[in-house]
């Protein structure tokens, strides 16, 4: 006798999606709209059309090219390591010195 297959779901650890964009990182596209929308609120009484829709658009450009370039599709902390290694230099490295006890952070000798 066979045994049916029994799903076990193994493996599924994605936080879903929403238009093909994965889980935080449509918050993350959402936030650059509303701020994009308030700095177009803000610039429309005192500028022209085109400095109005040119500076109000940069948070949502901004945040949209963070998110598809360093995020989406990518290892969890992908744009953290990255921008870590890009600045400090330490991103992907392991530390030079590890202390014996994992509770206590002090370099040991």
């Amino acid at each position: 006798m066979s045994r049916g297959l029994i799903p076990t779901h193994a493996g599924d650890d994605s936080d879903g999606k929403i238009w093909g964009i994965e889980g935080v990182n449509i918050l993350f596209i959402l936030a650059g709209l509303l701020l994009s929308l308030g700095l177009v609120l803000m610039l429309a009484r005192n500028h022209p059309l085109i400095v109005t829709v040119g500076g109000g658009g940069m948070p949502f450009l901004l945040i949209t090219t963070y998110v598809f370039a360093l995020r989406q599709g990518k290892a969890k902390a992908y744009d953290s390591d990255l921008l870590e290694t890009l600045f400090i230099g330490t991103g992907w490295s392991a530390p030079t010195q590890q202390s014996h006890n994992p509770l206590f952070f002090h370099a040991s000798t």
